[in-house]
């Protein structure tokens, strides 16, 4: 099945992008967060958000993870109460 992650600008910040991973598989979703953090980067997005929500919490621990290893990552953290909580993680590109 084919199915595209949505991604948008944040509503409250211009600096703040933001994808959807609800419905995803683990193998999915780290493709999805892999481009998305590279579109940030080549765009020079200093944060994003990415929203996996809660579940069974296996996509949230694959994707926090996985940013652990990733080249494109300066920091993340779980989202602040307004952002999501831990629904959430906020992440912050690598400066090239």
């Amino acid at each position: 099945m084919d199915r595209k992650a949505k991604t948008k600008k944040h509503r409250k910040s211009h600096k703040l992008w933001e994808i959807d991973l609800h419905g995803h598989s683990v193998d999915e979703a780290i493709e999805q967060v892999e481009r998305f953090l590279d579109q940030a980067m080549l765009k020079g997005t200093p944060e994003v958000c990415l929203i996996h929500g809660h579940g069974s919490n296996k996509l949230k621990e694959a994707i926090r993870g996985h940013l652990s290893v990733s080249p494109y990552v300066a920091m993340s953290r779980p989202g602040s109460f307004v952002e999501g909580g831990d629904g959430v993680t906020v992440v912050t590109i690598r400066e090239e």
